[in-house]
């Protein structure tokens, strides 16, 4: 996930991404324990590192923090939802991924956490179907992706 989450977008843009500005379209991770709070950590300072381009400014926080608004998640109108893969949509490419790949999981993971983390999904995977830089959140349909196909 943290490979797919930093790939994806341009985590060093503050408060927005491209042309969408405000806080509602701020870079944002929560975690839920604290192992997904080092693994976030250890892979935000390796992804800063390797961009060379300054502060990632992705907000970085307990979801639990979030009991202080109320507890509330709220997820956007229906016809936001997949926006991109809809037929008709607008590809607008405002996410700006870097076209930089995290560096492998042994790299950067805490010692005791790479057993229990390690990623499933081969570098095949990512060759295929991973982020490259520019405008290319939308290159394949919506449809699941089979093992196979990689």
């Amino acid at each position: 996930i943290m490979r797919m989450f930093w790939e994806s977008h341009d985590p060093t843009q503050y408060m927005g991404q491209g042309n969408d500005r405000g806080s509602q379209y701020r870079s944002g991770i929560y975690y839920f324990n604290e192992d997904q709070k080092r693994l976030i950590e250890a892979s935000k300072a390796a992804y800063e590192k390797q961009l060379g381009k300054g502060e990632i400014k992705t907000e970085i926080a307990a979801a639990s923090d979030f009991d202080k608004y109320g507890g509330l998640w709220y997820f956007a109108e229906a016809y936001h939802q997949q926006y991109l893969s809809k037929p008709g949509s607008r590809p607008y490419c405002s996410a700006q991924p870097q076209g930089v790949s995290l560096a492998p999981f042994d790299s950067w993971c805490p010692e005791d956490l790479k057993e229990k983390y390690q990623p499933a999904l081969p570098e095949s995977f990512w060759k295929k179907h991973g982020p490259v830089r520019g405008c290319s959140i939308v290159r394949f349909d919506n449809e699941p992706i089979s093992e196979s196909s990689y």
